[in-house]
């Protein structure tokens, strides 16, 4: 069947229409010149013998089937026998073709084309530049933002770490300030109860002496009325005596008199000591501290703030149990 200017249509080669427009079109992208594509020749050489001219006035160095239509029960014979002869056809020979071609320019309905084709390529790599800059822009640039994310994601945690050890330190702060504190207030209690084992102990030893001076009296005391008691039996065996004896007599009993009297101001006076210097009425048990003196009563410590001795504060009191 005849088409386009009365050229017979062959049987359909896949490699017969690569070959064709790779030679009419080069490859994308391609690293070689232009000129290195086989170039169009204008006689064929075909299986019988005849040699045509190509209407478009481009043709190739491959054979062509003649221009007759075959008959149809020579048809299929015909086409295989083409097939074969394309596909035996040498590639040694294409490439010998492709290099005496070299550096002739590519002709297509009688214009050259090489111009635009270059202009094409150009264009097209300039696009392709073009475009892989943007595409090393984006990937840059997210890199970048990877970048920034995880270090905000490091700073994050590493911030979350010192505020949980600042946290800590400030608790550790409290806690040894707190202990301090307890420190102090302890330190202060032991010498409070020093000061109190102190008074007490000042106070036992005047008590020691008190009562060592009770029983020193005491024993006067007895030697006094023993000593009476032999003067007036050794005036019962007398006879009455004399006048020295009642004076002697007189002046024992105005001594025993006096030492009584003094005794019993003593005894008056140790008791108003140790009577609450307040109410005077209840004897004084209670310490004051830090002056130490033993001056008030339970009723009245529990009401006065000042000692009534130096009028100094007292910020703790002790309660003694005298004997």
């Amino acid at each position: 069947m005849g088409m386009g200017y009365g050229s017979p249509l062959t049987a359909f080669n896949a490699n017969s229409t690569a070959v064709e427009t790779a030679a009419l079109f080069p490859p994308y992208n391609s690293t070689l010149p232009m000129d290195s594509f086989p170039k169009a020749t204008a006689v064929l050489p075909t299986s019988t013998g005849v040699v045509m001219k190509s209407d478009s006035g481009i043709t190739y160095n491959l054979p062509i089937p003649a221009r007759k239509r075959p008959r149809d029960h020579h048809h299929h014979h015909s086409s295989t026998s083409t097939l074969n002869r394309f596909v035996s056809y040498p590639s040694s020979q294409l490439h010998n073709n492709s290099q005496k071609n070299c550096g002739c320019n590519l002709y297509f309905l009688g214009e050259d084309i090489s111009i635009q084709i270059q202009q094409q390529q150009m264009d097209l790599d300039l696009l392709i530049s073009q475009h892989m800059e943007k595409v090393r822009m984006e990937v840059e640039e997210k890199r970048k933002r990877e970048a920034r994310r995880i270090m905000e994601v490091i700073e994050v945690g590493m911030m979350r770490v010192l505020r949980s050890k600042e946290e800590e330190i400030e608790k550790m702060g409290k806690l040894n300030w707190e202990l301090e504190e307890r420190v102090n207030c302890l330190s202060m209690e032991n010498q409070i109860w020093r000061d109190v084992a102190e008074t007490n102990e000042a106070t036992a030893n005047a008590l020691r002496r008190n009562l060592e001076e009770v029983l020193l009296l005491q024993e006067t005391k007895t030697t006094v009325v023993v000593v009476e008691e032999e003067v007036a039996e050794s005036c019962c065996e007398g006879g009455g005596g004399g006048a020295e004896e009642e004076d002697d007599e007189r002046r024992m009993r105005k001594k025993k008199r006096k030492q009584e009297e003094e005794n019993e101001e003593e005894e008056e006076a140790e008791e108003e000591e140790r009577r609450c210097k307040k109410c005077g009425k209840e004897e004084s048990c209670v310490l004051l501290l830090p002056c130490r003196h033993l001056c008030l009563c339970t009723v009245c410590a529990s009401s006065l703030h000042n000692c009534p001795i130096c009028n100094s504060t007292n910020n703790a009191s002790v309660r003694v149990i005298l004997p």
